[in-house]
């Protein structure tokens, strides 16, 4: 017999098998429509608290290069105690009279008799010095202001377009959850829905079976028959079983990707005869594809963007760089550390001035920081060219997936159709005798196999259609 229990792919299996044993704490319910789910999504969902916090980084890197353009103060301290204060060297006649003087006031004296009494002048001799205090330190503040610097101002512009990139990847980031809460509440109806065909055709089992018994015992059926139903509902019971426990695995996917965590118990409140009604009219599926307006091109556009702000940045490191100081301190030299004695003195130091910077040979260094710049603006270009393309390639691609979804959802709906006709043909020819179990058995499980079918298709139509929807980025946010 063929089953038609919905199947979560293996991973989810094992993944969501592992949580729920470690969340088997008490649970709250959750009651939630699609949309409802989604909403909660754009809030909780991991990937959009990234991108949040990636938004807001940006925002303080715009903040955090304007600071950098503005006033900067800073308080200065510093302490020195010299275990060898500094020798200076000077000829040994440095401190002497000039030569002038000395004739004259050797002239003086010969005709005074005073003598001069003036040490003998040695041209080679050598005077030694020590200047200074062993203790030293210095308390102030210094203040500075960036007057112009071109890569400061490229760098103001690159950190704001920055956050315009983060603007957008919030925006794809959001189609992206969306999609996949959509898919996950998808799986969970299909889940649902399978259990209820699994539990509907045990019922319809153990009500064949007990007519085939009472036909048993009037002579009109045998054993045979009795057995192969009582298999029939063995099977159908297991894939009750089954689909109970895929139900608990979709609904845990669907939490994960709502971001409220394995300990709610959800319960899903659309069901999916409501949501292929809703998608019999999809206004938006009419709107003609428009790459530029899909988050993710727009990022892509701002990171183009980006990268000539880099090559202009580059430029700028061969401009001029001024910056205007004020410096304002105290020192204070002393034979021994007092420097917090309040009757000693401290000597004021104060300037201003102005920094100006600017590269005048760099060896065509500079010039080559600039060529490779523009390689990375190439490659952002290219890079734009092709996800425009693969934006393009995906949108066909699900409009043609979404066109054949429909032909093979409205196909397994005629089929199902056609299995009712012949499964209710039949049991009638059954009960009259003129098929036998085996025949009834086989077309019951047909009608199964089509009910199974079809439902996989309208899961498949739903996806093919949020696949759609998100080629287009025609989510609601």
């Amino acid at each position: 017999m063929s089953t038609f229990v919905f199947k979560l792919p293996g991973w989810a299996v094992v993944f969501f098998a592992l949580l729920t044993l470690t969340h088997a704490a008490a649970q709250t319910p959750y009651s939630v429509s699609l949309e409802e789910a989604q909403l909660i999504a754009l809030e909780n969902a991991f990937a959009m608290q990234y991108a949040a916090l990636d938004r807001s980084k940006a925002e303080r890197d715009v903040k955090e290069t304007l600071a950098r353009g503005l006033p900067q103060i800073n308080l200065v301290a510093d302490y020195s105690q010299y275990i060898d204060i500094p020798t200076q060297v000077a000829g040994g006649d440095v401190f002497g009279f000039p030569d002038y003087l000395t004739s004259f006031l050797g002239g003086v004296a010969q005709e005074t008799g005073v003598p001069l009494d003036a040490p003998p002048i040695d041209s080679n001799a050598i005077s030694e010095f020590q200047f200074g205090q062993a203790h030293t330190t210095n308390v102030g503040v210094q203040a500075s202001q960036l007057v112009f610097s071109g890569s400061y101002f490229v760098a103001l512009q690159a950190s704001q377009l920055f956050v315009d990139a983060r603007d957008r990847a919030v925006d794809r980031t959001a189609d992206e959850v969306m999609q996949q809460v959509a898919e996950a509440y998808h799986l969970v109806l299909g889940a649902e829905a399978g259990l209820n065909m699994a539990e509907e055709a045990v019922t319809l089992i153990v009500d064949s079976k007990a007519e085939v018994e009472a036909l048993q015992q009037a002579g009109f059926a045998d054993a045979l028959s009795v057995d192969r139903l009582e298999l029939a509902k063995t099977e159908l019971e297991a894939q009750a079983l089954k689909a109970r426990q895929q139900v608990g695995l979709a609904k845990g996917l669907l939490a994960f990707q709502m971001g409220i965590g394995l300990s709610n118990t959800l319960i899903v409140t659309d069901r999916m005869s409501d949501l292929l009604q809703n998608g019999e009219e999809l206004e938006w599926a009419s709107r003609p594809f428009e790459a530029d307006a899909l988050p993710s091109v727009q990022e892509q556009k701002v990171y183009l963007d980006l990268a000539g702000l880099n090559v202009k940045n580059q430029r700028a490191k061969g401009w001029p760089q001024i910056a205007a100081f004020y410096t304002n301190q105290a020192n204070a030299q002393r034979e021994a550390f007092n420097f917090l004695d309040s009757d000693e003195k401290w000597y004021p130091v104060q300037l201003w001035g102005v920094n100006f910077s600017m590269p005048l040979w760099t060896s065509f260094g500079g010039r080559q920081g600039v060529e490779k710049k523009k390689i990375e603006e190439e490659r952002a270009r290219i890079g734009l060219a092709q996800l425009t393309q693969a934006a393009e390639m995906d949108f066909s691609n699900a409009k043609a997936a979404f066109s054949n979804a429909t032909a093979v959802m409205n196909n397994a709906r005629r089929a199902e159709g056609i299995a009712k006709n012949i499964y209710a043909q039949t049991e009638t020819s059954f009960n009259e005798g003129v098929v036998s179990s085996f025949e009834w058995n086989e077309s019951r499980n047909g009608l199964l196999e089509a009910k199974g079918k079809r439902l996989g298709a309208e899961l498949d139509w739903l996806n093919a259609r949020v696949a759609l929807q998100a080629a287009l980025s025609a989510f609601d946010k």
